[in-house]
């Protein structure tokens, strides 16, 4: 029978405690606290470069489940790491300032483009406290040679006109599409542009994909546009095949954009006149006015008040979508000249805010009531542009068509603007006929904005229009 070796068996245990003990300081540091579980690095099964980290709290109230990529780029693993850690952060101090005995937070993620050049991660989560339920879904696409996230005026050259080609494309888009469903921030006027419409995207081998949210905040369109289409303002390294393939399998899309909109062009060396509609909108008139309009391509701009946009807002958005502008008109059509500077600004602002919850942006322009400006109304109008006119037919003064109709023909010339009342039926019939009048005449009517750039072109380019 063999001795006991007692120095061998102490050397194994006190390996073995060092051991435990290791495993115990890797396991905290892992950990937010004690009574979070973190589990170990997997790996992801559609990004074999890529591991999944996971942090889960297994109880009912303040439990949770979220994961993140980790994809071993120093900086963008450090900017995923902060997202989820303030996820879990803000979803923990509205459980525990609750009295409910369940909650839930669960955020997951899905890799939707990974190349040589950028990576692009979405993140899906569900919460629940206190009985309300809530979902969203971020899409995040970094830069990875920097290490940064990118936004849309990050991939494009600066002084390049990319946001209107990308207006126009998404809104026809959708358009196409679902009618219903166009976001109201979507509507194809230059001076209602933001990126932040268009910043998330996905950057992929010959195509740029944009995830676009409609009115309904949960539903999120996908809109793949050509390279091709960008050739003159996306920068190099984003408009590369070989930096941006994907690493795995490149992502086909079903529907691909491969051409630009056709668009109405207006011809700077052919007669231009604007018409302009005050006083609306009316349910049934400004609509008669508007089909009249549609069928002879015309274009006009309409200033509304504030008080009845609130009522008819889908009039609004017909506007908008057949390439009408809107302009501000006050909230109830008061003298702003008789009026404090407190009022001046609650008349204009509310009526600002009304359009922009009717249609989902602020017009630039804004018509005076009456035609009354002074040095202390303009103070108050911050940068909204003042648009007066040159023909009155005073068409609220005479209710009859014909004699509106003359008023209006009798004056008309390049360049002119027409001043009438979208509220009258005697004013809306007289429209129709002189629509098709100055259609025939070979005028092309135009909105104020697009009456300005025919103005400018004729400038730069030294056109003259003999009447």
């Amino acid at each position: 029978m063999r001795r006991l070796n007692y120095k061998k068996v102490f050397i194994f245990l006190f390996c073995l405690t060092a051991a435990i003990g290791t495993m115990g300081l890797a396991l905290k540091s892992l950990a937010f606290d004690k009574k979070k579980t973190v589990s170990a690095y997997t790996n992801d099964e559609n990004y074999p470069e890529a591991d999944i980290q996971t942090y889960v709290k297994d109880n009912t109230k303040g439990g949770y489940s979220v994961s993140r990529p980790v994809i071993h780029v120093e900086n963008i693993d450090k900017q995923l790491e902060a997202y989820i850690k303030k996820e879990i952060k803000d979803y923990e101090m509205k459980w525990k300032s609750s009295d409910v005995k369940a909650s839930e937070l669960n955020l997951t993620y899905k890799i939707l483009h990974f190349s040589k050049q950028t990576f692009t991660i979405s993140f899906d989560k569900y919460e629940q406290v206190e009985g309300k339920k809530h979902s969203e879904s971020k899409i995040f696409t970094y830069d990875i040679p920097s290490e940064q996230k990118l936004s849309l005026e990050n991939i494009f050259a600066p002084d390049t006109d990319y946001l209107s080609v990308l207006s126009e494309i998404v809104f026809e888009e959708l358009t196409a599409r679902e009618k219903d469903s166009i976001s109201k921030s979507l509507i194809k006027k230059e001076t209602q542009l933001t990126a932040a419409n268009f910043d998330s995207f996905s950057i992929f081998k010959d195509t740029l994909v944009f995830y676009v949210k409609t009115d309904d905040s949960t539903k999120v369109q996908t809109i793949a546009i050509n390279k091709e289409l960008f050739k003159d303002s996306l920068l190099d390294s984003y408009q590369s095949k070989e930096l941006n393939e994907d690493r795995v399998k490149e992502w086909q899309p079903k529907h691909i954009v491969a051409k630009l909109p056709e668009k109405q062009w207006i011809d700077p060396a052919k007669k231009v006149i604007a018409l302009t509609f005050d006083d609306g909108p009316h349910p049934s008139h400004t609509m008669s006015i508007l089909k009249d309009l549609e069928k002879y391509d015309a274009h006009a701009t309409f200033f509304v008040l504030g008080n009845r946009v609130q009522h008819y807002p889908e009039v609004l958005q017909k506007m908008l979508e057949q390439g009408n502008e809107i302009g501000n008109h006050s909230w109830d059509h008061p003298q702003l000249t008789r009026l404090d500077n407190e009022k001046i600004k609650g008349q204009i602002q509310s009526t600002q805010d009304a359009i922009d919850q009717a249609t989902g942006s602020e017009p630039s322009l804004i018509r005076p009531p009456y035609g009354a400006i002074n040095d202390n109304v303009r103070e108050d109008m911050d940068d909204l542009k003042v648009v007066l006119w040159d023909i009155d037919p005073e068409d609220w003064k005479y209710r009859n068509e014909k004699k509106i109709v003359n008023n209006v023909m009798s004056k008309a010339k390049d360049g002119k603007v027409i001043l009438m009342h979208d509220i009258y039926q005697t004013s809306a019939a007289a429209a129709g006929k002189i629509i098709q009048q100055l259609h025939d005449k070979g005028y092309q009517m135009v909105t104020i904005s697009e009456l300005e750039k025919v103005q400018k072109d004729r400038e730069l380019s030294g056109i003259s229009v003999n009447e």
